[in-house]
């Protein structure tokens, strides 16, 4: 039960009294506990107040739920029990069952339903991958890297266990997929890998720009469909079909999958440490007895708007700021967390604030991306380096609440052929941007642009490439810099202060050097040459998750899920995909795109094997 809470009232009171009542309560159909003692239920809360450990205003998490023994109608007996049937726990399942251990799935989704998220996987030294020219990379190079982009707030041993090992991963799932699919085709477009302008294999990487280093390695399935039926099913998407196979080849090894089920609590022994879960399915509740361990699986918390309101900091104050309603801070997913609370009550901690979610990534205005032309705010002066694309949305928050706005001239396409492969670049992507030809059509259309005035017209983005999904930006034309300011909504002082900043910035383009904020000498490409070209965008403030939260389970580097003291592991827990913490510090910025779906894949790959008894990189 969620409790409705006028938002006036928690702008004005709420947040300054620190007492608000309870978001998180017990589920339907169970008894609150009494907390335990000791450190099993160490984050648990008495009723009324707030979960230890946390700088929050509400109590988010709720008291422990019990299930009365009378309710359990059946109990079953396994080795591993994986909760959550999403990318991380298929591939934990599949894994697990590879090593020989009696596995179950419980996925509250129908099975005939039953869909997985995610167009883009990243994978390191994939033998596939190496085959075809993209790799071997050095493994320490790419640690180095996400840990430099994560500000030193993730756990090398996850991030290098995620690495070392994402090729397997790759390889075993490609391994379970029949010959009749054509999932992996990059000949035909039915899938490519993210390339740099004129990169096209691994040779050439890493290729560093803005400070930092990106990756080829990237498969994109581009949006496309299996024409045949996958398992029984048709028109499925592509991280579907794939969770099908692997489904299917732990099925033939024994794993059972359990659908429509939904996890209620954890089962603890006296001495804290996790013996199974109690779920309620189609018949009632049923006791999961997990002899090795279990592992949470079951997504982020995006759809909780509890939890992000006190745990997502940067996003409650910067939209409280801005009056924005708390559900409008929610996310895309609709998970609501239930990992995060059954590692909470049974002794574990989320990661420590600030907390990252998938909203910081992206390009300013228009369908360019992240290609680092002049970028204007309300003021129409330029406050960044371009290039650092890890910073674009945290600098562009922090603008006056307005106009955001990229400018540039008639040569834009010498810019963009100096992108890296940093998340969400203009995409020269092996064969399927041939086959779309998305950079043809993008001319095209900006072309089309010239001589419609203030109308402008909408262009088709180039940084995501999918069959079904453009994601297009207006785009407008002028002959003269003037003019163009005009359509993108700049006048009086803005105006002049904009007149001026190009100005200076053409005068560092000039001089081959960015005097200023330090862009790569290869961006700086001054804004004179007629036809003229811009974007606009309002920046309203309003902070929200994004596509999913991505903070998660503090564990130790055999993702074991730990105590506050950070070395007592909760024995029989584990923590993968969206549940596991220590993985973007700041923010989601990444050396290739598709790093989360890659993470949640591997994780679960290497958790599974852990948990089974088998041995990772």
């Amino acid at each position: 039960m969620e409790h409705a809470i006028d938002r006036r009232n928690f702008l004005k009171g709420a947040l300054a009294t620190g007492a608000l009542a309870a978001g998180g309560a017990a589920l339907a159909g169970c008894s609150p506990a009494k907390p335990e003692e000791g450190g099993s239920a160490g984050n648990t809360t008495d009723a009324g107040a707030l979960p230890k450990g946390y700088e929050c205003a509400e109590d988010w998490l709720g008291e422990k739920p019990v299930v009365d023994e009378g309710d359990i109608a059946e109990t079953k007996d396994y080795d591993v029990v994986v909760c959550g049937g999403g990318n991380a726990g298929v591939q934990a399942a599949l894994a697990a069952a590879q090593e020989g251990a009696k596995v179950a799935v419980l996925e509250i989704q129908p099975e005939a339903s039953w869909v997985q998220l995610g167009n883009d996987i990243c994978a390191f030294n994939a033998q596939w991958l190496v085959e075809k020219g993209y790799g071997p990379y050095k493994v320490g190079d790419i640690v180095a890297e996400f840990i430099r982009r994560g500000g030193g707030r993730v756990s090398a041993e996850i991030i290098r266990k995620f690495v070392a090992n994402s090729g397997d991963m790759l390889d075993n799932i490609i391994a379970q997929i029949p010959e009749t699919s054509n999932l992996f085709d990059l000949e035909t477009g039915q899938a490519q890998i993210q390339v740099a302008y004129n990169m096209p294999d691994g040779s050439y990487y890493p290729f560093e720009r803005g400070g930092f280093k990106s990756w080829a390695t990237t498969i994109q399935n581009l949006s496309t469909k299996n024409p045949t039926p996958v398992c029984g099913r048709e028109d499925v998407s592509r991280m579907t079909e794939i969770a099908l196979y692997c489904k299917d080849a732990a099925e033939k090894l024994g794993a059972e999958y359990f659908f429509e089920t939904d996890v209620t609590v954890l089962e603890q022994n006296d001495a804290g440490d996790v013996t199974g879960v109690i779920a309620k399915g189609p018949d009632g509740y049923v006791r999961y007895n997990a002899a090795k361990g279990v592992i949470l699986a079951t997504g982020d918390f995006g759809a909780n708007p509890d939890m992000v309101v006190n745990l997502c900091t940067d996003i409650n104050e910067q939209s409280l700021r801005c009056d924005i309603p708390r559900e409008e801070m929610t996310g895309e997913s609709n998970n609501k967390g239930t990992g995060h609370k059954l590692g909470c009550w049974a002794g574990g901690f989320i990661e420590q604030a600030p907390r990252p979610c998938m909203n910081t990534n992206g390009g300013n205005a228009g369908p360019w991306g992240t290609t680092p032309f002049l970028w204007l705010n309300d003021y129409g002066k330029r406050f960044m380096n371009e290039a650092m694309t890890p910073y674009i949305k945290p600098t562009t928050l922090k603008q006056p609440r307005g106009i955001l706005a990229t400018i540039c001239d008639s040569k834009y396409m010498d810019v963009m052929k100096q992108c890296s492969t940093d998340h969400f670049s203009p995409n020269w992507g092996a064969a399927g941007v041939d086959i779309i030809k998305i950079m043809d059509r993008m001319e095209e259309q900006m072309q089309s642009a010239v001589g419609k005035g203030a109308e402008g017209v909408s262009v088709d983005g180039v940084y995501v490439i999918e069959y079904d999904n453009t994601m297009p930006d207006q785009v407008y034309a002028a002959d003269t810099i003037d003019e163009l300011l005009d359509y993108l909504g700049y006048e009086g002082d803005a105006k002049k202060e904009a007149l001026a900043t190009i100005e200076h910035y053409n005068e560092m383009c000039h001089a081959g050097e960015d005097s200023d904020f330090g862009k790569d000498s290869v961006f700086m490409s001054a804004i004179e040459n007629p036809p003229f070209f811009g974007s606009a965008q309002p920046n309203t403030g309003r902070g929200y998750v994004g596509l999913v939260s991505l903070c998660g389970m503090v564990t130790d580097d055999n993702l074991n899920v730990l105590s506050s003291d950070l070395k007592t592991p909760i024995k029989g827990l584990y923590a993968v995909g969206n549940c596991l913490g220590q993985r973007f510090g700041n923010a989601y910025s990444t050396p290739a795109a598709g790093s989360s779906v890659g993470m949640a894949l591997t994780h679960g790959y290497v958790a599974g094997k852990i948990v089974a008894g088998g041995t990772v990189k």
